[in-house]
């Protein structure tokens, strides 16, 4: 069925990836959900545009749609290219439309789903430095693309953890390598800063930084029995996926094992962002991207067929059972 289709059958992919999407997001095209904000989360960029198109809910929607569908696309295409996954394959993109559409009230622009952008192209970019001596441009765009998203939402800062684990999976030692890191990372917050003090408004950073940085997570988020249910499953397929993605990384070539455990790495790093949005609907979004590479590997290494379709049709079910039980109580 889905495992067979996106393995052999290029054309009832596309037909998929078509349909499959609009399906999901009719109830939100039907009646927009308002915009996502998370207060102690959201950065001035995507303050900004909250209060410019907060009240755009229809536009709001549509645009979280093209954002995702491209998204979804643009990690195919970086899997791809760099052999992660079969070229005929659309698996990744299938796997990460209905991570980041599991929600009703998530189908919107917010802070996660810009951060998610940033980070893509962070990937796209760190991915590079495999190879190379010291990597240094690639390594101060990954880090200045990194701390552009950090400006949309705050958590996002933690991923410059994944940054340095990375630079030693790619056997990158060099003093320079990191202190490049650092200077991108910070370059968007110093314009920031410079910002603030041509607006005269220099003491608003004090504030600033204890809002969106120094914040204990609430851990009260289990209160529906469907985000239990589909948390629950996530953590039942995600888990052996961690370890099937090992295990296919080791029958790999060396550059496909480099850059394997990259995105493992990211998606280690990712559960500390996740811990920030744990009480907010938006939680899943931000491992979503690697998340759908190991997910891919996972169904692709089940043996008996028969399995993983089952693993990845209980997958959809919960999936818009989710969607149509949160639009139902809106």
């Amino acid at each position: 069925m889905f495992i067979n289709t996106f393995k052999k059958n290029y054309f009832m992919q596309l037909v998929l990836l078509i349909i499959t999407p609009i399906v999901l997001w009719l109830p939100s095209f039907i009646n927009p959900p308002e915009m996502i904000t998370t207060p102690r989360l959201d950065m001035p960029l995507y303050e900004g545009l909250f209060y410019a198109m907060k009240d755009l809910r229809f536009l709001d929607t549509l645009l979280a749609f093209i954002i995702i569908i491209a998204q979804a696309f643009a990690i195919n295409s970086i899997l791809t290219y760099y052999q992660l996954t079969k070229k005929t394959s659309f698996m990744p993109t299938f796997i990460y439309i209905l991570l980041m559409s599991c929600d009703y009230r998530t189908m919107t622009l917010s802070s996660v789903l810009i951060a998610n952008c940033f980070g893509i192209l962070s990937l796209m970019f760190f991915l590079r430095c495999y190879n190379k001596n010291e990597g240094l441009d690639e390594i101060f765009i990954t880090t200045l693309i990194l701390a552009i998203g950090t400006l949309f939402y705050s958590p996002c800062i933690l991923f410059i953890l994944w940054i340095w684990f990375g630079l030693f999976n790619f056997k990158i030692y060099k003093w320079r390598s990191f202190l490049v890191s650092i200077f991108g990372f910070i370059t968007p917050f110093i314009i920031l800063c410079v910002y603030y003090y041509l607006a005269d408004d220099i003491g608003v950073l004090e504030t600033f930084f204890q809002k969106h940085f120094f914040i204990i997570p609430d851990y009260h988020f289990l209160n529906q029995p469907i985000q239990i249910v589909y948390m629950a499953y996530l953590a039942i397929i995600t888990i052996p996926s961690f370890f099937m993605t090992f295990n296919y990384r080791n029958d790999q070539k060396l550059s496909v094992r480099k850059r394997t455990s990259t995105i493992i790495l990211l998606f280690a790093i990712s559960l500390l962002p996740f811990a920030f949005d744990i009480q907010k609907p938006t939680m899943s979004l931000i491992f979503a991207p690697s998340l759908a590479f190991l997910l891919t590997v996972f169904f692709f290494s089940i043996r008996r067929t028969i399995y993983a379709n089952l693993f990845l049709s209980i997958f959809i079910l919960l999936t818009i059972t989710k969607i149509l039980l949160n639009y139902k109580f809106i």
